[in-house]
């Protein structure tokens, strides 16, 4: 077992400590192709670079560097390289990496959830006084009006667990054409947008008034175009988005309860979103009623802040342990197929990798929060005519947006390792950063239609389960039923969605952090896939 204490990225020491978990599945190197490893070349040039002996002459990018720069650069890789050798992959033990944000992550809940409960009579009381001032008060606490029909609270319950179960039925299906007709998925993620806007343009214009018309020329044009592209433009890339989505969907077949961990994240996603929202209520509302809270920009600025900061953070830990439990499956699957897979690899994202989670989270939701702050005073400006920080917060909102896209784009690829080797966050990120500059992997992201897939197939299953919702719903309770069942089918689909497509992401960023890693083992189970990498790695440009 290593030490308990270890070095950050930035040379600062970071809190760990080892536990005696019982030992879980070691990974066991089988006989490697040793041709495979360490550097490549073709016609003379570097298209692999061994990280240990890398120098910046092996990487066309740094030639365009200041020479400090580019020898940093070479510092870091060479740096990545030897964590990555201190850190055996699936080891027996792992130590509990970054705890101070997995303290600080539960002290947030306990402050958060533990006030609600301390301030929740005043909301109650407030509760009570609405209902008292009903005039049918079982009639509206039991009954929803549309268009003139009525729905039970009961007929609502219905409906819910009809939306659930068209929800996971479309996942699942989702999942199984992943893998038998991974075609028919990358065509249809690509396609998906762009129908949906041609045909909610048509509906538009079937309205009538010259407005409406107008507007559903344009949703036309621009589905238009945006089929266009796709069909066009990608058109290439598309037989290799399809070759990786069918590794992905074959290792999935082999482990279908996956699918479970993410519909147990999004069930806490949705906890916490409701938990969250009443503990808040109660103590802003006890606060004000009580005359302790001030009616200034400043506290309505740090209100939107602590509001944001904990929804995002909460729901960004939910997400991410299903994350690192998928990049543990599908790691163990490409180091070996070890057994065992799924309970080791959340036992990991729950307790060791718990901390590096919080923390990766922490700054998303960090960033995320303050964008929120800026949207608000965007539109209060715009309210009050002041043009001036109404551009200037329109200007930080695209920064921090921006800036948080970045940050949980880095956190889903360094993630990975923390599923892999249980490193804390920074020293992940520093080997992934070694392995992916190295392979060059970048030349393969840039032919794989990835995010089209992860994000159209979330609509997709979404858009199934609310079609298939609202036809129960008109069918069984009318005009009520339809509109509910819509509302309720479009949230839980959302979630479904993102629980089936949340795989496939994880599944295809683990198979390239492996690849570049060692390329053996893809070389033996999908030998096509791993020319197929090559070829694209092929393509640096010297």
């Amino acid at each position: 077992v290593r030490s308990g204490r270890s070095m950050g990225a930035s040379g600062s020491p970071m809190i760990c400590c080892a536990v005696p978990t019982e030992p879980e599945d070691e990974y066991v190197p089988e006989a490697t192709n040793t041709s495979l490893q360490g550097e490549w070349k073709v016609n003379g040039r570097t298209i692999r670079a061994d990280p240990t002996y890398a120098t910046a002459a092996d990487f066309p990018d740094f030639g365009a560097m200041p020479p400090e720069k580019a020898e940093r650069k070479v510092y870091q890789i060479k740096e990545g390289a030897t964590r990555k050798a201190e850190y055996r992959p699936f080891p027996h033990t792992r130590t509990w990496q970054d705890v101070p944000w997995l303290v600080a992550f539960v002290c947030m809940t306990i402050a958060v959830w533990g006030g609600g409960l301390l301030k929740c009579s005043s909301l109650m009381s407030l509760f009570d006084e609405m209902s008292a001032e009903a005039d049918t008060e079982a009639d509206a606490s039991q009954t929803l009006y549309v268009g003139g029909d009525t729905m039970s609270g009961a007929q609502l319950l219905i409906l819910i667990c009809a939306a659930g179960l068209v929800s996971a039925f479309s996942a699942m299906s989702f999942v199984f054409l992943t893998y038998k007709c991974p075609a028919c998925i990358v065509w249809s993620s690509l396609c998906l947008g762009p129908a949906l806007t041609i045909v909610g343009g048509l509906a538009t214009m079937a309205y009538g008034s010259e407005a409406a018309v107008l507007l559903g020329a344009v949703l036309v044009f621009l589905g238009a175009i945006g089929l266009c592209i796709n069909l066009c433009c990608y058109r290439d890339f598309i037989p290799f988005t399809v070759q990786i989505t069918e590794v992905v969907g074959s290792i999935l077949q082999q482990h279908p309860c996956m699918i479970s961990v993410g519909f147990l994240g999004s069930l806490l996603s949705f906890v916490w979103f409701v938990g969250s929202s009443l503990a808040l209520a109660a103590i802003f509302y006890a606060y004000n009623s009580e005359g302790a809270m001030e009616d200034s920009d400043a506290v309505r600025y740090t209100a939107v802040f602590v509001v944001s900061l904990v929804f995002m953070w909460g729901g960004g830990v939910a997400s991410n342990v299903c994350h690192v439990t998928y990049c543990g499956v599908f790691g163990r699957w490409y180091f070996g197929n070890i057994e065992g897979t799924l309970a080791p690899s959340l036992k990991v994202a729950t307790t060791t990798s718990f901390g590096s989670i919080c923390f990766g989270s922490l700054v998303v939701a960090v960033v995320r929060a303050l964008e929120a702050v800026a949207r608000q005073m965007q539109e209060d400006a715009t309210e009050g005519g002041n043009w001036v920080v109404c551009i200037v917060a329109c200007a930080l909102q695209c920064v921090l947006s921006a800036l948080g896209d970045v940050i949980e784009y880095f956190n889903d690829w360094a993630y990975v390792q923390c599923a892999i080797r249980g490193v804390s966050l920074f020293e992940s990120a520093s080997i992934t950063f070694s392995l992916m500059t190295c392979a060059n992997t970048k030349y393969i992201l840039a032919d794989l239609l990835l995010n089209s897939v992860v994000n159209m197939g979330q609509v997709m299953i979404a858009f199934v389960a609310t079609m298939v919702t609202s036809i129960i719903g008109f069918v069984l309770y009318g005009t009520a039923g339809m509109v509910a069942g819509f509302v309720v089918a479009f949230v839980i689909g959302l979630l479904a969605g993102g629980a089936a497509s949340g795989v496939i992401n994880s599944g295809v960023k683990t198979l390239l952090v492996s690849w570049a890693e060692n390329p053996e083992p893809l070389s033996r189970s999908h030998p096509e896939v791993h020319e197929a990498f090559k070829e694209k790695v092929s393509k640096i440009a010297w």
